[in-house]
């Protein structure tokens, strides 16, 4: 069992440049959603601070002291929204098999008003690409370049239980890749979908396009979303078996991931949209739900 991280008075106190008092009044008036400890201490949950937030309009500014990071200027970097210093220290945390520690650097960003669309393009993509470019030039082995993509999406994984979700649409999504190195996109298509409300069939990496054609035979799919990291698995033939079925359902196929990037590409796969990234996801599920 997972228990969740929780933040005293004092912190969010710091995060918000508020008094404690004032902290108290929100929490003892029922704004602010808190709980007790068995001493009588006021604890509170991500999710709460980040609901509280959204209803002020305001995001965490504050510095806050009670975290020690090895890098002393990281705080006025994630007050300042300047990700280069968070690219930096995530890939050392990622690549010295530090998880938590990265899904605390993700927290803090989410408090201060990042989204998990924002939390993909902005930090977590590039400190990725930026793995598969020192591999590309011999400054990372394979297995290291492995390690770090792990330890993002276990970050990823650490904190999405306490992101804010939107009430259940109904709507189911399903999202598979054929090759095996997309697992972080996938997941976070996944994750996106959740966020907004939807539920989600996470098939993962490595998935054979006629298995995606047998998912949605069998389940009331209401969107397929195959994302490619790279073109060696993308035989339109195989395609075909999963456009043929999505359209006798009338279901929208959409794909993302740079394997799919290529106009010339794209035409051979029937879809409804290509997203190269997942703000514009984000942007149609919104529109579906």
């Amino acid at each position: 069992m997972t228990i969740k991280r929780t933040f005293s008075t004092r912190e969010v106190a710091q995060m918000w440049n508020v008094s404690e008092s004032t902290i108290k009044r929100w929490a003892d008036s029922g704004d602010l959603c808190c709980l007790r400890t068995p001493g009588g201490h006021r604890r509170f949950h991500l999710e709460d601070i980040s609901g509280f937030q959204k209803t002020r309009g305001f995001e965490a500014t504050g510095f806050l002291t009670t975290e020690k990071w090895e890098e002393p200027e990281i705080e006025e970097s994630l007050n300042r929204k300047r990700f280069d210093k968070v690219h930096q220290l995530m890939f050392y945390l990622a690549s010295q098999n530090q998880g938590k520690r990265v899904k605390d650097l993700l927290e803090r960003l989410y408090m201060r008003g990042i989204g998990i669309v924002d939390l993909y393009d902005d930090v977590l993509l590039p400190v990725i690409e930026n793995s598969e470019q020192a591999l590309e030039n011999g400054e990372l082995t394979l297995a290291h370049g492995r390690l770090i993509k792990n330890n993002l999406d276990e970050a990823m994984a650490l904190l999405f239980p306490q992101l804010i979700r939107r009430r259940q649409s109904g709507k189911t999504g399903l999202c598979a890749a054929p090759d095996h190195s997309s697992r972080i996109p996938v997941n976070a298509i996944s994750r996106i979908l959740e966020t907004e409300g939807w539920d989600c069939l996470n098939l993962g990496g490595n998935v054979p396009f006629d298995a995606m054609a047998e998912m949605v035979e069998h389940e009331p799919v209401n969107l397929v979303c195959v994302i490619a990291s790279d073109q060696e698995h993308l035989v339109h033939e195989k395609f075909e078996s999963l456009s043929k079925v999505a359209s006798e359902y009338r279901i929208p196929i959409v794909l993302a991931g740079p394997g799919f990037a290529d106009p010339e590409i794209l035409q051979q796969f029937p879809h409804d949209e290509y997203f190269s990234d997942f703000r514009s996801f984000q942007s149609y599920i919104l529109r579906l739900s």
